[in-house]
């Protein structure tokens, strides 16, 4: 989770302008625990030292620095806040020392406008580095200077022009000198004719905090309680924003679906109403509807493939000319008996029904001469695998 970044004297200034610091930092946490921030301080208000590491075990260290820095600080050193940094190449350490009062004062500020100071480091370094540079930035009246990894000052601008000038002359390759700062009318000639000047402002909410060196250690180390509680909440706003967000989605899908399922089912009733030339009905109706449908033309088929039917169907092309009139018909075992008359011309034509062996007799009580006929149909039988291949038994 990323922490909201802020200079203190904007903190600072929030309460003094709106007189409640919570309305100013989160408008949506008023009332609610402290939001977790990283803070810069000004560094100006902070003393920068080096001493060589000491003999002792790393973990009286702090214990050591009031005493090895005694001789270098004015004020007594029960009243100042000590933080051991980074350690260099020589096997120097470098040592911040900012005093007790400030230290109060700034998690004063802090917890007034409702946040819990996570980390409060020096803002010279919110400039950027860049080896064999130096970077000037300007902060109300006050010059920010970064000449290192984690070397700079801040001071007015009288003074650090001065201490620009001496870095540049004790360094063996002369550094390149950038200066951010709203009127370059004031950086002094010499200086002007070497730097890089802009009219650039730090954005303290942008620019990148670093982890060290953090002053909020010791006595003023931030109580895991309360970090645990303000994680503790954050994570679940977290929680109760991801499930408001999947009860959207969920939502969202669930209507995407429906809107679905009612297109299929129109599509289906549509379909369904087209194939069997039914009305509307309910989509739930469908499926016992087809079924009966394809029932009803599976058993019309094999009605259509029956015996009587099937002769019936083939004899169709031959009654079609035949000027004869249909005078009886009966069926029995397959077998179809037709009365004719004026049956003549069937007497000449020859008579192939596929499947079946036909045969014309004179209709009783009628002249030899005279046109009714009796045709008889007889299902042909079944020859066998070897009769239909020609073969003897």
């Amino acid at each position: 989770m990323s922490l909201t970044v802020d200079h203190i004297h904007n903190l600072d200034r929030r309460i003094t302008n709106k007189g409640d610091g919570l309305s100013s930092v989160g408008s949506s946490n008023v009332g609610a625990s402290e939001v977790p921030m990283a803070i810069w301080v000004p560094s100006e208000r902070i003393g920068f030292h080096r001493v060589d590491a000491p003999n002792a075990p790393e973990r009286k260290w702090s214990q050591l620095m009031p005493w090895l820095l005694e001789d270098r600080i004015l004020q007594p050193v029960e009243d100042m806040h000590f933080v051991i940094g980074a350690r260099g190449a020589d096997n120097q350490l470098q040592v911040l020392a900012v005093s007790r009062e400030d230290m109060q004062h700034w998690c004063r500020v802090a917890q007034n406008a409702g946040v819990t100071a996570i980390y409060m480091v020096p803002d010279f370094l919110a400039l950027p580095w860049e080896a064999g540079r130096i970077n000037v930035g300007w902060r109300e009246g006050t010059c920010l200077v970064r000449c290192g990894a984690d070397e700079g000052f801040a001071a007015s601008p009288d003074i650090a022009w001065a201490r620009i000038e001496g870095l540049i002359q004790q360094a063996e390759v002369a550094p390149r000198l950038s200066i951010s700062i709203p009127d370059r009318s004031m950086v002094p000639e010499q200086l002007r004719q070497l730097a890089d000047i802009n009219d650039a402002s730090i954005d303290w909410s942008f620019a990148d905090i670093p982890a060290t060196p953090n002053l909020l250690q010791g006595d003023f180390k931030p109580s895991s309680a309360k970090l645990s509680q303000t994680r503790w909440q954050s994570v679940a706003g977290l929680g109760a924003l991801a499930l408001v967000l999947l009860f959207a989605y969920l939502q969202i899908s669930n209507n995407l679906l429906s809107n679905q399922v009612q297109q299929l089912e129109k599509q289906l009733v549509s379909g369904h109403s087209k194939l069997f030339g039914t009305g509307n009905i309910q989509a739930t109706d469908v499926r016992d509807s087809a079924e009966r449908q394809v029932s009803f033309l599976f058993k019309q088929q094999q009605a259509l493939q029956s015996g009587p039917v099937a002769g019936l169907t083939a004899l169709d092309s031959l009654m079609a000319g035949c000027d004869c009139e249909l005078v009886a018909l009966q069926e029995d075992s397959g077998t179809l008996t037709l009365s004719l008359d004026g049956g003549t011309k069937l007497k000449t034509q020859a008579l192939n029904v596929e499947g079946y062996q036909t045969s014309i007799t004179q209709r009783p009580n009628s002249s030899s001469a005279g046109d009714g006929i009796i045709l008889t149909l007889k299902p042909a039988p079944k020859l066998s695998a070897d009769q239909s291949l020609g073969r003897r038994p």
